[in-house]
């Protein structure tokens, strides 16, 4: 469930949060631009849910293409950050938390959720998946997408008691440091999660990040 120590974390670093981005990395950066251009199609045309959209950076890229977006998050400081950005199609920002779910039911066809699911404990993922059901129509496309333990490199990362969810020592450009929960998955936790949330059109796992192509 939601956890107010992560909560206040982000909503510090809203400001600088979209550099993650823009770091100086070709075989990143590569990723990223295929991820960028597979979610675009991925929600081509659709009304999208963005569950916890924070900056508004990922849904700025599928707005492009998509009909329309519903971007959520608990963090008003993200936000205010993500009111910030153009968009290419009609938006509208909710402050709510992906656990209770303020959307009326088969308002959405699309589900869009990037950085998300490794900032949710193990024990939650199948609760979550039916919370989207009731309210995404039948057959919604969603693009799924995160990073892989290789990011946290300068992070030090450590287990619950249980070994069942992993937390990252983090650290705010003010200096200011925060132990965050952050899981990291192999491709076949990934099969395993998602199947149970729907039909699984492709699995995407590559060095630095991986995605899920998912039908509801």
């Amino acid at each position: 469930m939601t956890n107010d120590r992560m909560i206040e974390y982000y909503r510090k670093r809203a400001g600088e949060y979209d550099k993650i981005y823009f770091r100086d990395d070709a075989v990143r950066q590569a990723e990223l631009s295929d991820l960028y251009q597979i979610s675009q199609e991925r929600l081509h045309q659709k009304t999208v849910l963005d569950i916890a959209c924070g900056t508004g950076f990922w849904t700025r890229i599928v707005s492009e293409t998509t009909q329309e977006i519903i971007g959520l998050d608990i963090n008003r400081q993200t936000l205010l950050e993500a009111h910030n950005k153009n968009y290419q199609c009609p938006i509208s920002m909710v402050e709510a938390d992906i656990y209770k779910l303020p959307i009326i039911p088969n308002r959405c066809d699309g589900l869009l959720a990037t950085y998300i699911i490794s900032h949710v404990r193990r024990q939650d993922h199948e609760a979550l998946g039916q919370s989207l059901k009731k309210v995404l129509k039948p057959g919604s496309s969603a693009f799924i997408c995160d990073n892989n333990l290789i990011c946290e490199t300068h992070n030090r990362v450590e287990w619950d008691d249980a070994k069942i969810n992993s937390y990252s020592h983090r650290h705010l450009e003010s200096g200011e440091e925060y132990v965050i929960l952050k899981n990291y998955f192999e491709e076949a936790e990934l099969a395993d999660i998602f199947g149970r949330w729907g039909v699984i059109s492709k699995i995407i796992f590559r060095k630095y990040y991986w995605a899920v192509l998912l039908k509801f």
